[in-house]
């Protein structure tokens, strides 16, 4: 049913009992209503081909977030997202944003958090959680975001190609098949690679490397 005035929300979350609660939550706001949940990317993007939410809420741990809100943004230029998610690592954050996202809260966050970042999306405005913020804070400060960014720029064009590979999910093996060399060629490239990204392990850098390939 219709609801004339009201800003129309549609959740994107795996989990049954957290769609409920979201539900819930923004059943208690005057100026908001749940349009539908669904509980995948997929789902999301069957439902915004019959519908135009007004607002989104979505969460970023079930696959490849940062192109469905590339696509919402081009299927709907007025709809908003928010992230609400597990994940906390700045650059998660940077990417989400940088997609298109109006605000970013973590699970770890009171949800009043959630409220104003949903309420600032409807009004145009960006916000993060407290949490995020904190990740943020410390990140900048340390100058991690930029030495990162430094250190890609330094990777050869063989291990830039390796990071693109990766960020499309192909195993070691498969790496080695596609660019012709051994897999332990491949090994050495991505313990450089890790080395130059300031990267503590291989699962680290496989979700860099997701990361990236979205961004």
């Amino acid at each position: 049913m219709a609801n004339p005035g009201k800003t129309r929300v549609l959740i994107v979350d795996a989990e049954p009992a957290s769609r409920l609660g979201l539900m819930q939550l923004i059943k208690e706001k005057s100026s908001l209503c749940v349009c539908g949940d669904v509980d995948s990317l997929s789902g999301a993007r069957r439902w915004c081909e019959q519908g135009e939410p007004d607002l989104v809420l979505v969460d970023l741990a079930m696959g490849d977030g940062f192109t469905f809100i590339k696509e919402l943004r081009r299927w709907h230029a007025g709809a908003r997202v928010v992230v609400f998610t597990a994940l906390e690592d700045a650059l998660t954050v940077q990417r989400a944003f940088q997609a298109g996202a109006s605000g970013y809260v973590t699970r770890r966050d009171p949800l009043t958090a959630l409220m104003v970042a949903l309420e600032g999306a409807v009004r145009g405005e960006r916000h993060i959680g407290p949490r995020v913020e904190h990740v943020m804070l410390n990140t900048l400060a340390c100058g991690e975001m930029e030495l990162r960014g430094n250190a890609e720029a330094g990777l050869s064009n063989r291990e830039r190609e390796v990071l693109r590979l990766l960020g499309r999910g192909l195993s070691t093996r498969e790496l080695a098949q596609e660019l012709g060399v051994s897999v332990k060629t491949v090994e050495t490239h991505c313990h450089r690679i890790k080395e130059k990204l300031k990267l503590g392990s291989a699962g680290a850098l496989r979700r860099h490397a997701a990361l990236c390939g979205e961004g």
